[in-house]
């Protein structure tokens, strides 16, 4: 039952007063004391309160009570600033009375990594908009950021998958209808062909392509031709089998009553969601092994990771990334004031409204914009300098005239260029202090709530960093 905005459980103020035990203020991370009064914000607590409300249906009126709005809150933003899982902020809340305080949970009990988990998974993407968003009024209010400059960039964050190859998303599409086709059966579904496992030959076609690929050359190609047709003849057949399993598991649901009945309907949907998608695994592959068509559009690379994209940013290390591009929007003071994932390729087409995004912000347009020069456009530029810009620090990426050339010369183009190169390091810390770098999470709200989880801690040690 979600009842309780604040805890009103005894504190440890009893302990301290009589026992001459230090309070935990005095022994908390300078930065954390400082975010400490910023998670009071009624607006925080009160969106979170609202999500735990709508949990079910009767959430709010029945039930056990659930733990408190500012306290699911409080553990959440201390899980994300410390990177640490779900186990971990269960263990370090427990045996540490100073994350206690700051969670408000003081001698109460910690809710379980399972129940955070669940938590975790309420607050989506638009939920942790909301809350994005009052932080980045709040920096704005207290003065962190100014809003004068403005710079942009874009980043890939990749997805939770492995590197997708034919042969490894032919064995993820027969490894998932098998399961879900013997759960079917254990739910009472009469299958009619009886199921085998496949395993060992799935093991034996992928030691063959392996042996394939050692070789170099059209003789390479024309070795993996013959271990590839037996993985599709045996990916193919279970593709249909499924679709036989699926129609037993219906008929089967109009007798079925309570578990068993849901047990197949989960079975069946779970059949219905993965069958189409082995069919364009099944497409895909006999495209590029068996004819050559080596086109990436619109090609799966996973089965669970859907949204997934090939993303070539022509890094040397890393040529081809997986997973989704995002636009980071940082203004100074060190505040990320916009990131969301973007579908398009082409960064010029971010250009205007990152700048109108900053004026909704700040009520006022920035007085410089640096970027990189992927976003530049000539009408992009004219465009922001019309919104109120006066120094529009956007090379231009193409063979430059003379006069071009005195123009980013310019004191204030070269001081724009060289702020700029701070956002690469923006990204860095977002990657590799607030687990940005790749989804720790999964499903088509997983990207999201990635990156806005890192926003969110980067802004808030941002402010603590302040005040």
């Amino acid at each position: 039952m979600t009842t309780q905005r604040r805890r009103g459980q005894t504190s440890f103020d009893d302990w301290f007063a009589f026992g001459g035990i230090p309070r935990p203020e005095s022994l908390m991370d300078p930065v954390l004391r400082r975010i400490d009064p910023i998670l009071d914000d009624v607006t925080l607590v009160d969106t979170v309160f609202a999500t735990l409300a709508k949990r079910h249906k009767q959430s709010a009126r029945t039930g056990r009570p659930s733990t408190p709005a500012e306290v699911v809150l409080r553990l959440l933003v201390l899980k994300h600033l410390r990177s640490w899982s779900y186990e971990q902020l269960q263990w370090e809340v427990t045996g540490n009375y100073v994350y206690r305080r700051f969670c408000r949970i003081d001698g109460g009990d910690v809710p379980d990594s399972k129940t955070m988990v669940r938590y975790g998974q309420l607050l989506d993407g638009e939920i942790l908009k909301v809350i994005f968003d009052r932080v980045v009024e709040v920096a704005r209010v207290r003065g962190v950021s100014k809003g004068r400059r403005l710079r942009v960039d874009t980043t890939v964050v990749e997805a939770p998958i492995h590197y997708p190859t034919d042969s490894s998303l032919c064995e993820d599409s027969v490894r998932v209808l098998s399961r879900e086709m013997e759960k079917a059966e254990e739910a009472g579904a009469k299958l009619p062909f009886v199921r085998t496992d496949v395993r060992r030959s799935l093991a034996r076609r992928a030691l063959e392509i392996g042996y394939a690929l050692r070789k170099r050359g059209d003789e390479a190609k024309q070795s993996l031709v013959k271990p590839y047709r037996r993985l599709l003849k045996v990916t193919a057949r279970i593709t249909r089998q499924a679709v036989r399993a699926r129609r037993a598991a219906l008929r089967a649901m109009t007798k079925a009553k309570g578990k068993r009945r849901r047990a197949l309907a989960r079975a069946a949907a779970r059949l219905g969601a993965f069958i189409p998608k082995a069919r364009q695994v099944i497409k895909q592959t006999r495209a590029r092994v068996l004819r050559g068509v080596s086109n990436s559009d619109g090609k799966l690379l996973s089965i669970f990771e859907t949204g997934a994209r090939i993303l070539r940013r022509g890094k040397l290390h890393k040529p081809t990334e997986f997973g989704a591009l995002v636009k980071v929007q940082e203004a100074d003071g060190g505040i990320v004031t916009d990131v969301q994932v973007v579908q398009s390729s082409h960064d010029s087409e971010l250009l205007v409204s990152s700048v109108e995004r900053h004026i909704k912000v700040f009520g006022t347009p920035p007085i410089m914009v640096a970027t990189d020069r992927g976003f530049y456009s000539g009408r992009g530029v004219r465009r922001i300098e019309e919104l109120g810009v006066r120094r529009a620090v956007v090379p231009f990426p193409g063979h430059r005239s003379a006069a071009r050339i005195r123009h980013e010369h310019q004191r204030w183009f070269r001081r724009g260029r060289a702020w700029r190169a701070g956002g690469e390091a923006r990204n860095s810390r977002l990657k590799h202090h607030f687990d940005m770098g790749r989804s720790r999470y999964r499903g088509a709200s997983g990207t999201p709530r990635t990156i806005y989880w890192a926003a969110l801690s980067n802004n808030l040690t941002a402010i603590g960093r302040a005040a």
